[in-house]
């Protein structure tokens, strides 16, 4: 009995031994190719797809710092479709590619224009995809926007391409927007989607007097549903942030830029469209709450709280209707006043057809009102500053 239990024993050792030997599907991390960025484009009747693959070495942190500059590979497909774009990747990529850890999403404004629905429902249906990338526009290269790196030899990792939470905090023009929220809002009825853009700026960096290229968000692709709409600059999208939520922290020159006296950081801004039912056609008053704060002061000609306040609140009330004319002239809904018609009046909403002949009008603005609190001076002496009951 004894020697059967040990003849057993040795066979199901060798089993696990062998069995565990031949396992093909358990593949080492060298032996894979990461994809840390995807980017879509579409000439002449073919879509490009473009990867971007990061040496290991330079997104590890280690104690002696990165001495060499990163290495980035950068793969081009072309085919009819998007997904035979990939494919043809597959051909040379000389190991398994690997989706799981790809952060970002760059698509041309030739690609959007074909269909976004056609590009994100491959990414929805295939499992190694996950839906948390970040989604941005260009009117560029897509080669050039996967070719630049982050600052001190850093990977590309540390770029706005793959983390721009940080730039956004402290400076809140356009938000960022990920793949699982965008898809959210294309079938969102009568949502206008709004996707930064990016480019290569060649002249604000360098080194050693050798200018050094960065990427910067200049403007912005409108979407609604699926079907591209407009392209504004970012000089033009100003009173945007004060729309968006999500807004941290956004600077502003008082009274204006041509004449400025003090520049306002305001912080927080919280805004509510509200559906006012006047008239045929609908209108709309917006609410806003934030607080501010003083960043410079130009000149003394605005030393009085009330005064400063009431500034502040006209610059920010410009900056909101001059987006919202912008918005009119481009026949683009950058303020989502249908998508708040829908949730507010439904019943209307479905009355208007089309929707945005009866919204994008001269009056459709009824009134703006802002609520601002003016609380620090940013001064040695005046640290805080209270409002007067």
């Amino acid at each position: 009995m004894i020697s059967k239990s040990i003849f057993v024993l040795v066979l199901l050792f060798e089993f696990f031994l062998v069995s565990g030997c031949s396992n093909t599907d358990v593949k080492s991390i060298e032996k894979l190719n990461y994809v840390s960025s995807i980017g879509v484009d579409y000439v002449d009747g073919n879509f490009h797809s473009y990867l971007q693959l990061l040496e290991f070495l330079t997104v590890a942190k280690t104690d002696f710092g990165q001495q060499s500059p990163p290495k980035i590979w950068i793969g081009e497909g072309i085919g009819l479709s998007f997904e035979e774009s990939l494919f043809d990747l597959y051909r040379t990529s000389q190991e398994k590619i690997y989706w799981g850890h790809m952060t970002a999403i760059v698509i041309s404004e030739s690609a959007i224009k074909q269909g976004f629905g056609n590009i994100y429902d491959s990414f929805v249906r295939y499992y190694e995809f996950r839906l948390t990338p970040w989604v941005y526009g260009t009117r560029e290269s897509v080669k050039d926007i996967f070719a630049i790196s982050g600052f001190f030899q850093q990977s590309p990792l540390t770029t706005i391409l793959h983390e721009p939470q940080g730039v956004y905090s402290q400076n809140s023009l356009i938000q960022s927007v990920r793949l699982h929220r965008l898809i959210s809002q294309i079938n969102e009825p009568g949502f206008t989607s709004c996707i930064p853009t990016l480019v290569v700026n060649n002249t604000q960096w360098s080194e050693k007097y050798q200018t050094e290229s960065k990427l910067m968000i200049d403007g912005a692709f409108f979407l609604k549903n699926d079907e591209f709409r407009s392209y504004i600059p970012l000089e033009k999208l100003n009173g945007l942030r004060w729309i968006q939520q999500g807004t941290i922290r956004a600077s502003i020159a008082v009274p204006n830029k041509e004449e400025e006296d003090v520049q306002m950081a305001i912080d927080k801004p919280k805004t509510k469209l509200k559906l006012v039912k006047q008239g045929i056609k609908p209108q709309y008053n917006i609410l806003m709450k934030a607080t501010g704060s003083i960043i410079s002061r130009t000149n003394d000609n605005l030393t009085e709280l009330q005064q400063l306040t009431d500034e502040t609140k006209a610059a920010i009330e410009q900056e909101i209707r001059e987006v919202y004319q912008i918005g009119v002239s481009e026949r683009t809904d950058i303020l989502n006043l249908e998508h708040t018609l829908y949730r507010s009046d439904y019943e209307k909403w479905k009355a208007l057809s089309p929707e945005e002949e009866n919204l994008l009008t001269e009056n459709t603005i009824n009134d703006i009102n802002i609520d601002l609190n003016i609380t620090h001076s940013s001064s040695m002496k005046n640290k805080r500053m209270e409002r007067s009951k």
